[in-house]
């Protein structure tokens, strides 16, 4: 009786400490990171598209990954904004943002970190390849 109570208790302490792991995961997971190097946003009605660019050094090698999400107020009454994270990855080549940002619809400007400025997509896309 002693060993199945034992027994009982272990798996439920276990099963406790693998649910914390896994929800602690996820809300990592959902948060987006503030080191982008660029943002771009598309606004359509009380809907704000944004995709974040991401630039990762590891000696002479760059990459770059992307967050993709879609903003929009909780409900008609709130002014609680709620920011849900749609896409993540990794991209092969530079250019391959303005894929992913046609595909967010976050296409109306780009805000890029490093220079402190706003551009259009065309002007970025200029200065970006």
């Amino acid at each position: 009786m002693k060993k199945s109570i034992i027994i009982i208790t272990i798996i439920v302490l276990l099963s406790t400490i693998g649910m914390v792991l896994f929800v602690t995961k996820t809300e990592e997971d959902n948060k987006i990171a503030v080191d982008y190097i660029a943002v771009f946003k598309g606004e359509s009605g009380e809907t704000v598209h944004t995709t974040y660019l991401y630039e990762k050094k590891k000696k002479k090698k760059i990459t770059y990954s992307y967050v993709s999400t879609v903003s929009s107020f909780n409900n008609f009454d709130s002014t609680n904004w709620n920011e849900k994270i749609v896409k993540k990855g990794k991209l092969k080549k530079k250019k391959d943002i303005f894929k992913k940002v046609e595909k967010n619809g976050s296409t109306s400007y780009v805000k890029y970190i490093k220079e402190d400025k706003i551009y259009t997509i065309e002007e970025f896309k200029k200065i970006w390849n």
